[in-house]
């Protein structure tokens, strides 16, 4: 026995005898002993030193056994990781049957076997997935079904695709295995950085592996939280290269251990056939795209409009509203000022239009035309879109656009309903170019004032005080006391030579800047009330003057009150003034603009009233606190019987109203004197003072009360 157990020792292949009920090993060679790591065998069981187990396998062969033939069966010992080739029989031991079992290591050659068919999977997975790529069907569609082909393929819990933009990456498609968690919805607009140390793998055209996440958590804390939240422990992902750029990558989450090696080989051929499917199919979306959109402003062109204009020329529209918009003086801004400047200005007035309307509505249907096409939308709702349109372009410094609408809530004639529209725009158009002849818009203006058309300019001079405001008195007619004062503002230019209003007001209103000047006199007058409440002073009210574009400047309102409420003063302390005009009445968005500041708690005063002509549609269309008669009355009043007679029938109609009545431009007794007996409320002229410094004014007046 002694020698057969010196040449079992000296072969390679493992050899062992177990007895076949209590399972005792009672043999080992030389090279299983080796390879199982033990000397002794007492009290070892086979199962447990060959199998690591702690019962008797499940696939012991025990009761397939017989005398003097061999029982042939392969296996995978987990224990040692091999593959072997088993021959199994029964022998006596000592008087009782047991088992002898020769096992042949055959790792190697199942492995290559494995790897082979793998590969032979794997290739016919590619060609799968190529053939998936090339159906002429949406690119969602198509990377979905590739999606779950590998993730069916891989057996993993996910398979996902992220697209990178710029410094920000979403996780664009995913698919998930049967009751794995979605994430695609928790991966949107997150930091490039995350997979920063993958990229330099990318680059290289090489997939990243993380076999065990555990092993990141040192090197890249950031990267590992944001997996481990995702319940991943492994991954592998490939890069989406165009061009040498990175665009995005695959990636698949927590496939089995045995699948991880195949997946780069996988991935970076199905990488490939991707990014070429996906830049196949945008270029054919952006060459679509182009026919139908306008390069320079990104909206619908010309085609797209004649296409939608026909389709709904077959239809009866309902609730529907057209725009038609025309960018005035087009052609003097390229001439002037450079195409680019032109083109700056068309994307500008494509940022206005879809900051109201919604971007797929517009149409630019001409050089510098635009349509939009609303549907369905309610008037109320119409009107006030068109109405911020304008706004937005009265508030613009630089340019102007001329704006036509029109809304029907039956229409069966879009052609007539556009034609509608143009027909407004183009009146529009002419009323703007009969106001601002093209060589005429500084006609009116010395050239020393010119810089203040830059808004840096006119914010370094507000700042240094170069518009200081002074007080000019309100005096009560009854006692010919102090009863209120007007902010007014003047300029020191560069030569410190104090500039009277009408000589700079005109330059910034034609730029649209008066609104700083405006806001500039509002913080200095709530200023110095709050100053004179701190002192202890008597406080009196103080108009202050709103040019109609900073009216109409958007949330004027909000900023009004934003201002007022940090300094903690009453509103009854300030009045909101405004010109009734010389040119023409109070347009209705203005006159809906001054209710929403009354509302808000505001006194309105409307300045110049009869400078032309008494516009006595204003007691009816809105509520005001204060009417100032202009002076071109009050000088005539004491020789025009018929200026008496007007003024007086205004007063009457004030009283009953419980509206204030300002008398500007006292300058003599008589006026006063006439005025007063006119029963006027308050007087305001150069017979009592001239706008005054505010020290002056304080000194003057104030301390006197």
């Amino acid at each position: 026995m002694q020698k057969a157990f010196e040449m079992l020792d000296a072969i390679s292949e493992l050899v062992y005898i177990s007895d076949i009920e209590s399972y005792d090993l009672l043999y080992l060679n030389k090279p299983g002993r080796e390879k199982f790591g033990t000397d002794s065998l007492e009290g070892k069981k086979c199962y447990q030193l060959l199998q690591n187990r702690d019962r008797p396998c499940d696939f012991c062969t025990n009761d397939c056994l017989v005398y003097e033939e061999a029982y042939t069966w392969e296996y995978y010992n987990p224990s040692v990781n091999g593959y072997y080739i088993l021959k199994d029989s029964l022998i006596d031991w000592e008087g009782k049957p047991a088992r002898f079992e020769v096992a042949f290591e055959v790792t190697e050659l199942e492995l290559q076997k494995k790897s082979l068919e793998r590969l032979v999977k794997s290739a016919s997975l590619i060609i799968d997935c190529a053939k998936i790529l090339h159906q002429s069907q949406s690119l969602e569609t198509i990377v979905n079904k590739l999606l779950d082909t590998l993730g069916s393929f891989l057996e993993a819990e996910r398979v996902y695709i992220f697209e990178i933009r710029g410094l920000r990456m979403d996780n664009t498609y995913e698919w998930c295995a049967p009751g794995v968690q979605p994430e695609k919805d928790n991966l949107q607009d997150m930091d490039i950085d995350l997979v920063q140390r993958w990229r330099p793998s990318f680059h290289r055209q090489e997939c990243v592996v993380i076999d065990n996440i555990d092993e990141i958590q040192d090197i890249s804390p950031k990267e590992y939280q944001v997996l481990t939240k995702q319940n991943i422990h492994s991954l592998v992902a490939a890069p989406l290269l165009a061009d040498g750029n990175l665009r995005g990558y695959i990636g698949v989450d927590n496939p089995p251990e045995k699948n991880i090696q195949h997946i780069p080989l996988i991935f970076s051929t199905i990488s490939y056939f991707l990014t070429s499917i996906i830049e196949k199919q945008e270029t054919e979306k952006l060459l679509r795209k182009l026919s139908y959109q306008d390069t320079l402003t990104s909206v619908h062109n010309r085609n797209r409009f004649i296409k939608d204009i026909d389709k709904l020329s077959g239809q009866t529209c309902t609730d529907i509203g057209i725009v038609y918009v025309d960018l005035n003086g087009l052609k003097a801004i390229n001439d002037n000022q450079g195409h680019s400047y032109g083109d700056l200005a068309l994307t500008n007035t494509v940022t206005k239009l879809s900051s109201i309307f919604s971007k797929d509505r517009i149409y630019r249907v001409g050089g510098d035309e635009f349509v939009i096409i609303c549907r369905p939308i309610k008037k109320d709702d119409f009107d006030s879109c068109v109405w911020s349109l304008k706004k937005s372009f009265i508030n613009n410094q630089e340019y102007d656009a001329a704006i036509g609408s029109t809304w029907s809530s039956q229409c069966d004639n879009i052609q007539q309903l556009i034609s509608d529209a143009d027909e407004q725009m183009y009146a529009d158009k002419k009323a703007y170019y009969r106001k601002n002849p093209q060589t005429s818009r500084y006609r009116y203006i010395n050239d020393q004032f010119l810089e203040l058309n830059n808004p840096q300019v006119l914010t370094k001079f507000l700042a240094e005080g170069q518009f200081p405001v002074y007080l000019q008195p309100k005096l009560s007619f009854s006692d010919r006391k102090l009863a209120g004062a007007e902010a007014l503002v003047r300029y020191i230019d560069k030569h410190q030579v104090l500039v009277a209003p009408s000589q700079f007001i005109p330059v910034l209103e034609s730029s649209h800047l008066i609104y700083m000047l405006d806001f500039y006199v509002f913080h200095s007058v709530c200023n110095i009330l709050k100053r004179w409440i701190d002192e202890g002073q008597e406080v009196i009210p103080i108009s202050v003057n709103f040019s109609r574009y900073t009216l109409t400047q958007t949330n004027f309102l909000q900023n009004l009150k934003n201002l007022w409420k940090s300094y903690d003063i009453s509103q009854n302390l300030i009045q909101i003034e405004i010109t009734e005009g010389s040119e023409s009445e109070l347009s209705a968005e203005i006159v809906t603009i001054l209710k929403e500041v009354k509302a808000e708690g505001f006194s309105i005063s409307i300045d110049d009233f009869g400078v032309k002509y008494a516009n006595l549609s204003l007691f009816t269309s809105m509520d005001f606190d204060v009417l100032k008669i202009d002076k071109s009355l009050v000088e005539d009043v004491a020789k025009n019987t018929k200026a008496q007679l007007l003024i007086q029938t205004i007063v009457e109609l004030c009283k009953k109203l419980g509206i204030q009545l300002v008398a500007e431009g006292v300058e003599t007794e008589e006026q006063f004197q006439l005025l007063d007996r006119l029963s006027c409320d308050l007087a305001q002229g150069y017979l009592f003072s001239k706008p005054l410094p505010l020290d002056e004014f304080t000194k003057r007046y104030l301390a006197a009360i």
